[in-house]
């Protein structure tokens, strides 16, 4: 039970942390100006890809899918974990009751994974929408 509850509590401080992220993405300057217009002007530090500049959403979004995907893939791990506890558990009610809560805890957390992940993507595609 008390893995279960870590596990929760980590992928919720994850999740918060992305969406903490994303509001103060959301306010950060994407160019920077000299005080003077006709004067230089600094370039992006961050590149252009495609022919598109680069700016700090662009490596948020990235950033968030390195992040989100291996939680996922530890997610995957503790499925397969649940799966061999279940094959060995040799008929013991103990050992297949906690092979069942793995795979439960482990499928919710993959379902909160991928739900996040939507989320997510689907709000940094509206800001960059609204960023232009």
């Amino acid at each position: 039970m008390k893995k279960q509850a870590k596990l929760f509590r980590f992928i919720t401080l994850c999740t918060s942390v992305l969406v903490i992220s994303l509001v103060v993405v959301q306010f950060a300057p994407t160019t920077v100006q000299a005080a003077d217009p006709s004067g230089p002007s600094l370039p992006n530090p961050l590149g252009e890809k495609d022919g598109k500049t680069i700016n700090l959403l662009d490596v948020m979004l990235r950033v968030m899918q390195i992040a989100l995907a291996a939680v996922d893939i530890f997610a995957l791990f503790m499925f397969i974990l649940g799966g061999f506890e279940l094959l060995i558990s040799g008929g013991n009610p103990n050992m297949i009751k906690k092979a069942k809560d793995t795979l439960i805890w482990a499928t919710i957390g993959i379902l909160v994974i991928t739900l996040s992940y939507s989320i997510l993507k689907f709000l940094f595609e509206e800001i960059q929408k609204g960023w232009g």
